[in-house]
């Protein structure tokens, strides 16, 4: 477990997905003060702060987690015990069954935005299950889910993830978001890296209100893919900067 200051470290979340819908670019993650979450182009986003933009390096500036005091990256592995073995009682085995990577965000709460992404509501337009009462309960915590070959929907979490492919019969999996965590560098001559964890989901958010300073909100995300550090070639917003490739469903 490692812990990171805020002023140590930009945070950047995108999508899991490039796929363009059919009738525009690819599309967004933003919160709608009337309709709750819901799906937009990218050609017409908000701005900075207040979207989660498509899988792209330029786009994915826009998706800057702003105002962050701290990081929590907890890296760690899910094992299954094996054995014992008859005849050898005292040797015991573990497999390992998974990744486990952990990130529990804390910054300060000026918004709703991620009250909604987690709680809900979602547009009901926007939901794959449409119009229906879990599009008022249930938040965007799952990324985004193909309901047809270029129909981009908010997903609910009740498809395996295998299934989630950013096109219908595709081979790239896009179940949850992708977390960019720029560390910034050690030295003059550069040297940082870019953490990327990959195929996220929101499992937690936490408020804590505070009468005489500044109210925090504490963000978690839980990943089971392998993550990827990574090292830039370009500055932020440049190609190069970060990972940007699809995860194939031959990983999962």
């Amino acid at each position: 477990m490692t812990y990171f200051l805020g002023r140590d470290v930009d945070l950047y979340i995108t999508t899991e997905s490039v796929t363009a819908p059919s009738g525009g670019n690819a599309c967004s993650v933003v919160v709608d003060t009337v309709s709750g979450a819901k799906l937009l182009r990218s050609d017409s986003g908000p701005v900075s702060g207040s979207m989660i933009p498509q899988m792209a390096y330029a786009a994915a500036v826009s998706g800057a987690i702003n105002d962050v005091t701290g990081v929590d990256l907890s890296i760690s592995v899910s094992d299954e015990d094996v054995g014992p073995f008859l005849g050898k009682p005292q040797i015991m085995q573990k497999v390992e069954l998974r990744k486990e990577t952990t990130v529990t965000i804390t910054r300060k709460k000026y918004d709703n935005f991620w009250d909604v992404i987690f709680n809900g509501p979602v547009e009901t337009g926007s939901f794959i299950q449409g119009d229906t009462a879990d599009a008022t309960r249930m938040g965007a915590r799952y990324g985004l889910q193909f309901s047809g070959v270029s129909t981009a929907k908010i997903g609910d979490g009740n498809t395996f993830m295998y299934d989630v492919d950013d096109i219908a019969g595709s081979t790239n999996c896009c179940y949850g978001y992708r977390l960019h965590m720029v560390l910034k560098a050690f030295n003059s001559a550069g040297g940082e890296e870019t953490f990327v964890v990959k195929n996220a989901t929101m499992t937690g958010h936490t408020v804590t209100l505070n009468a005489d300073g500044v109210s925090e909100e504490t963000i978690e995300f839980t990943s089971s893919i392998a993550p990827s550090p990574f090292v830039p070639t370009a500055a932020v917003g440049s190609d190069g900067w970060s990972d940007f490739s699809v995860t194939p469903i031959t990983e999962l």
